[in-house]
């Protein structure tokens, strides 16, 4: 075999091999888009149901405000919108909550919930995977093609996650892979509520929109093959160039040749040599034009004598080592890439760098200077230093849930002072109504030993209802009317009851008040308490002073005693309000 043989058949070989990468995985998208499609037709299969008036839904029906039941059945969409969506699910989340949005608004929503999650998942994030693996296949490749050419192996620098991401993210061709495929899917959500909005206002049956979907889904399955194939063959390409840099090679030649077809576009250019690190892509490197087949061969001026100067060698022992022209690919990764701790590791930051950089980018916004302040130091730290790892994750957890939490507040608030003023059942210590972040911290840490154990801590989060808390004051006279009242117009605004004690009556403590735990549509947890003047007093003076003495570590067993009976002395004078045992 000639030398130019040689490499034309090494490199269609090494193209290939990342191609069906990229026809595999499409495979499975394919799937993913038949799946999705079948999910909006069965929502909007479902919203006709629900409002069929005599076999058609008016759009007039369409345009009123959902019910609160209505929006208890929403849920599962607010949910997954959570997790694909991102600062999208707020209005979402807000319009329900507040009964503001229509049921023709709620449907094109839920329309676009299941698009968020099959371009996000599937296409996008699983995609990049795809486009990551292309490139390291192509990278490796190359370099066991000039080992197997030149008989020498010398240690390349191992792959960079983050200038795989950053070609991921370089418009070549006037716009980046992720702003590409989230065109697509603007385009199809276009189309589809275009298609909607005429059935509705037509009055006709949905099964009229079912050609139509499945024509906009095939459209938009081919255009993202099309997306994937050519971003892969940019991706290859680039890792064939880096391969060329690191091993000095100076020239390549351009090869259209791929199963014996040359395109008119590419033709010309079928045997023309370039400078390795100058070309352009799309002029003097390929891919020249969507689903661009070319590739490039390393270009040798004097292919004898550049052979006879290398000699193989084992860059670990540096003893002599036989490197074959047919060496396989497994062999040669096994003994160079595989167990080699720097690629290994080079590979795990690679397959999460997805991930990791979502991750990245929310510790940031929680916790700011205390992260990392670049993707690769926090990767580095990810997968490097358990210690520390542990430590900023658990941080972030327990952050990040105080954040969630204080974010529902102005909403609860607002509802609570509206049925003060409505049943004239006063507030008080409002300004207290939010439990600080340190204090919140504490309370986590003490609660669960300091586990770092994840499972532990959100169940240690999830049980800590009084962050966000509330009191109300009654005489004893009128304390239970104002109770049931208050609790009546929780119950009317679609808070739910979660749990009732009244410690009026408990004997084995020395605190006297009603405490409840309500939960609001959007599952936040919060604490309402019922006190009397002077209990609520007791609790906030002396009471508080007491307790917070005996709750330091420092107290002996024997003072934390007699500050117990302090506190029962105290709460003993307190009267008890009327009928209390009917709570």
């Amino acid at each position: 075999m000639d030398n130019h043989t040689y490499w034309i058949k090494r490199q269609e070989a090494k193209y290939l091999a990342g191609e069906k990468l990229i026809t595999d995985y499409y495979k499975g998208l394919e799937k993913a888009f038949k799946q999705a499609q079948k999910e909006i037709t069965n929502v909007v299969n479902a919203f006709y149901i629900r409002y069929a008036n005599e076999n058609n839904v008016t759009f007039q029906e369409a345009q009123k405000l959902l019910t609160r039941a209505e929006i208890g059945e929403l849920q599962e969409f607010i949910d997954m919108a959570k997790e694909y969506m991102g600062e999208y699910n707020l209005e979402l989340n807000n319009m329900s909550i507040k009964a503001r949005i229509t049921r023709y608004e709620a449907l094109q929503k839920q329309i676009d919930v299941v698009l968020q999650k099959l371009y996000a998942t599937e296409y996008e994030q699983k995609g990049r995977e795809i486009l990551q693996n292309a490139y390291t296949e192509s990278y490796y490749r190359t370099w066991w093609n000039i080992d197997c050419y030149k008989g020498f192996h010398s240690e390349f620098a191992q792959i960079n996650p983050v200038l795989i991401d950053e070609l991921i993210n370089y418009p070549f061709n006037g716009a980046n892979y992720s702003a590409r495929l989230w065109k697509q899917k603007d385009h199809m959500l276009y189309k589809l509520n275009e298609s909607l909005t005429t059935m509705l206002i037509q009055g006709r049956n949905p099964k009229v929109l079912a050609p139509e979907f499945a024509k906009q889904f095939d459209a938009k399955t081919k255009d993202a093959y099309r997306l994937l194939h050519t971003e892969g063959s940019f991706i290859m390409e680039q890792a064939t160039q880096k391969m060329y840099i690191e091993d000095g090679i100076e020239k390549y030649e351009w090869s259209a040749t791929l199963d014996l077809r040359t395109c008119h576009d590419c033709s010309p250019l079928d045997g023309e040599v370039f400078d390795v690190g100058k070309g352009i892509v799309g002029e003097t490197l390929p891919p020249k034009h969507n689903r661009c087949r070319c590739t490039t061969l390393p270009y040798f001026n004097d292919v004898d004598k550049y052979i006879s100067e290398r000699t193989a060698r084992n860059p670990e022992t540096g003893k002599s080592i036989q490197v074959w022209e047919d060496m396989k690919y497994d062999q040669w990764y096994d003994r160079y890439v595989k167990g080699v701790p720097e690629a290994e590791l080079a590979e795990k930051k690679l397959k999460g760098l997805y991930e990791d950089r979502k991750q990245w980018n929310q510790y940031k916004e929680v916790l700011g200077k205390e992260v990392p302040q670049s993707i690769e130091a926090f990767q580095e730290l990810k997968y490097t230093d358990n210690e520390k790892w542990k430590l900023l994750n658990t941080e972030y957890r327990k952050t990040n849930s105080y954040n969630t939490i204080i974010k529902n507040e102005p909403d609860i608030t607002k509802d609570l002072v509206e049925i003060s003023n409505r049943t004239s059942v006063s507030m008080v210590g409002l300004e207290y109504r939010l439990k600080t972040k340190e204090s919140f911290i504490r309370k986590v840490n003490s609660d669960s030993m300091n586990s770092f154990d994840g499972d532990i801590i959100s169940k240690t989060i999830s049980n800590t209802n009084d962050v966000i808390r509330y009191t109300y004051q009654s005489d004893k006279n009128t304390f239970v009317d104002s109770y049931k009242s208050v609790c009546n117009s929780l119950v009317d605004k679609g808070y739910k009851t979660i749990k009732v004690k009244n410690t009026w009556l408990d004997k084995r403590n020395p605190y006297n008040g009603v405490n409840c735990i309500f939960e609001g549509l959007n599952g936040q947890r919060f604490e309402v308490q019922f006190h009397t003047p002077e209990s609520f007093n007791l609790k906030n003076g002396d009471m508080h002073k007491l307790y917070e003495k005996m709750r330091l570590d420092t107290t002996s067993q024997e003072e934390k005693k007699n500050l117990t009976i302090k506190m029962f002395e105290l709460s003993s004078k307190l009267e008890r309000p009327l009928n209390i045992e009917q709570i």
